[in-house]
């Protein structure tokens, strides 16, 4: 492997200056102020950290008319202190330093640098002795912070080096501290960092200082020790359909931000990685491409926010050279991949052909996730569900199993709720427990038990998954054993069908053997307006005029309530719930149908008795049937609740466990479970 680069190269030079800063200006004038903007207020010592990709978002100033407190708390929240020194700022700087030619910002970084080192010194020791406490040392050093915060240092550095404010003692200050952290970062890895996002975060850090920087003494070892560790977490991180073990759409992203740039800076300088790095990339990638909603943002499950990803395929399809991700991306290369990628980047984008993906729906099979599209365009039907088992490291992961997000007609729907704080308190489990998210619940227990903001027991696991995708319909159905830890154990399932592009049908099952209250939990988006017209009928609108019927078809109580939703960290906005409840034994169902842009008033929904070959009447318990009839045509469901069998309904005979018969124009029957 060739790993050896005398005259390594940065994503940018200052040869490329005078186009990054046109390219800015003509196609992101508005993201370039809002970087020149917290550039301006780092100048005077005053942060916020605002930017699409600041993990805990907090939009109110705090600033220090003296020193820098590297160890403040703002409100009591140790994540401010962790962002404070994660240093973002220090790499706006350098940019701003480049858009503006204004020596304030270089003078800023400087300033801001020598601060912080002078404040928070480090010894070999003191690593070793923090083992314990997984070499952190301190709150100013801890590890995933180092590996961020060198990162953007040397972001800043490229650019504001050739200020004529930096001299010999700039340049030998900040070659310490690429030493310490390449230290530090080289040892202060541990078992449990393969695992996490952590390792990631960390590795990339010591990648960087490793390749950039060959002057350093250790930096051929530690450029090795990285690209090892890179393998290996590849392999233990990256599941096989893509998605990372933590199952957080938000760390899924940081991790590939932290793949990208290492194998983005290993193809920019000729240096061959495994191949294991570039395919992971290329997974994560298309994990990313799947769950992308139809407005561009990610989901906001397991301590996700509402952020716009198209950045992220954006900048993948350039490296990768993908079409599938520029269809999915912005029309012309981002902000910031104008600075990773130059003119010469931003020409190539151009000359991508956009091209559709080659599926709508997908099922993740090792996460457990299921996206149920009828198109790829931004109005288009959009539900997610998540049947897969909580986050394998038990971090970012919510209580949230058989749980459904739905989109469509350029609206949010049912929503995840978020996350809105990692501080312990009442607020943070909240958002972690089941009952606030798109759930099935029993006697008003949580799935799994919450311990506390980062530690769960009885941890509920998946028992079965099925799914199957034609282009009449898609369907998944899982359930889960989280109940069965009650004195009377409960069975949940939960089986969703999309009859495109018209509706989805949502039955859920609990299957006990004493009574139960049972709950089934909708969680709307703050713009919807919810009414409750009568008893199963309820509609959404949204305020950009979308609307969503959602009918149920069995004798439930509905009641709204007030529930909070979380789009990003430190914040949080009133919306409506909506719960339906029933008590019963034995055998509870809940059918409910959801018809985006409304329910025609043409259309009606019936049960069908249904018989097996012998003409004897199958009860209730034993299959739910309905006919949906149109002035086009009508659909016939069947889902039976104790396996596969030979039903005749409607006129109809067909065998199986779910069945769909589609009769308009013609007839066409689909087995669709076996």
């Amino acid at each position: 492997m060739n790993i050896g680069v005398k005259s390594p190269t940065f994503f940018y030079t200052n040869s490329s200056k005078q186009s990054i800063r046109h390219l800015c200006k003509v196609h992101w004038e508005e993201e370039m102020r809002e970087v020149i903007y917290r550039a301006d207020l780092a100048t005077d010592q005053t942060f916020i950290f605002t930017h699409r990709w600041d993990m805990e978002r907090c939009e109110t100033p705090v600033s220090f008319p003296d020193k820098v407190d590297w160890t403040y708390q703002y409100q009591n929240d140790f994540e401010w202190t962790v962002n404070l020194n994660r240093g973002r700022f220090m790499a706006e700087l350098g940019q701003a330093y480049w858009l503006t030619d204004k020596e304030k910002y270089a003078e800023a970084f400087i300033k801001l640098m020598k601060d912080w080192m002078e404040q928070n010194p480090l010894t070999e020791q003191e690593i070793h002795d923090s083992e314990a406490r997984h070499y952190n040392v301190k709150d100013t050093w801890r590890k995933l912070d180092s590996g961020i915060r060198i990162t953007n240092w040397i972001k800043g550095y490229y650019c504001v080096r050739e200020s004529v404010r930096w001299g010999k003692e700039e340049e030998s200050l900040f070659q310490k501290a690429l030493s310490l952290h390449g230290m530090y970062l080289h040892i202060a890895y541990l078992p449990h960092d393969k695992q996490s996002n952590w390792g990631f975060l960390e590795t990339n850090g010591l990648f960087q200082i490793g390749l950039l920087f060959p002057n350093l003494s250790n930096s051929s070892t530690w450029l090795q020790t990285a690209i090892n560790r890179l393998e290996k977490m590849c392999s233990l991180q990256v599941f096989n359909d893509g998605m990372h073990n933590e199952q957080s759409p938000m760390y899924h992203h940081e991790v590939l931000h932290c793949l990208f740039e290492p194998v983005a800076l290993a193809r920019k300088n000729e240096i061959t990685l495994p191949e294991s790095l570039t395919s992971s990339l290329d997974k994560l990638l298309s994990a990313s491409l799947g769950m992308i909603k139809p407005n561009g943002r990610q989901p906001m499950l397991s301590d996700s926010d509402d952020t716009n990803i198209r950045d992220v395929l954006t900048r993948g399809a350039v490296l990768l050279e993908r079409g599938d991700l520029k269809h999915q991306g912005y029309t012309t290369l981002d902000f910031e991949g104008i600075w990773y990628f130059g003119e010469q980047g931003f020409t190539a984008y151009n000359h991508i052909k956009a091209s559709e993906p080659s599926y709508q729906s997908l099922y993740y099979e090792q996460s457990g996730y299921a996206i149920m599209r009828n198109s790829w365009d931004s109005d288009g039907h959009y539900l997610l569900f998540d049947g897969g088992h909580m986050d394998i490291v038990r971090a970012h992961g919510h209580d949230d199993f058989l749980h459904v997000d739905l989109h469509a007609l350029g609206a949010d729907f049912l929503i995840d709720t978020g996350r809105f704080t990692y501080k312990e308190n009442e607020e943070r489990r909240y958002f972690k427990e089941s009952i606030n998210h798109n759930t099935i619940s029993v006697d008003n227990q949580t799935i799994s038990t919450y311990v506390d903001s980062w530690t769960w027991q009885d941890v509920a696991k998946p028992v079965h998954s099925y799914w199957k995708s034609t282009n009449s319909f898609d369907y998944v159905e899982g359930s889960h054993n989280g109940y069965h830890r009650l004195d009377d154990p409960v069975d949940i399932s939960r089986k969703i069908l999309y009859r495109k592009p018209h509706y989805w049908v949502i039955v859920d099952t609990c299957k006990s053997k004493d009574a139960h209250d049972f709950h089934q939990h909708f969680h709307f988006s703050e713009d919807n307006l919810v009414t409750v017209h009568d008893e199963g009928h309820i509609q959404a609108r949204a305020s950009n005029g979308a609307c969503l019927d959602m009918v149920s078809v069995t004798n439930n109580k509905w009641s709204t309530e007030t529930c909070w939703v979380s789009r990003h960290y430190n914040e949080k906005n009133p919306s409506t719930k909506v719960v339906s409840h029933t008590r019963g034994s034995g055998l509870t169902t809940f059918i409910t149908f959801f018809f985006p842009g409304g329910m025609d008033k043409d259309w009606t929904i019936k049960d069908v008795d249904v018989f097996d070959t012998r003409n004897n009447l199958f009860s209730k318990d034993d299959v739910t049937a309905l006919q949906v009839d149109t002035p086009e045509g009508k659909d016939t469901l069947l889902f039976s609740h104790h396996g596969p069998n030979s039903f005749q309904m409607g006129g109809y005979q067909l065998t199986g466990e779910v069945l769909f018969i589609k009769d308009f124009e013609e007839l066409t029957e689909f087995i669709i479970k076996v």
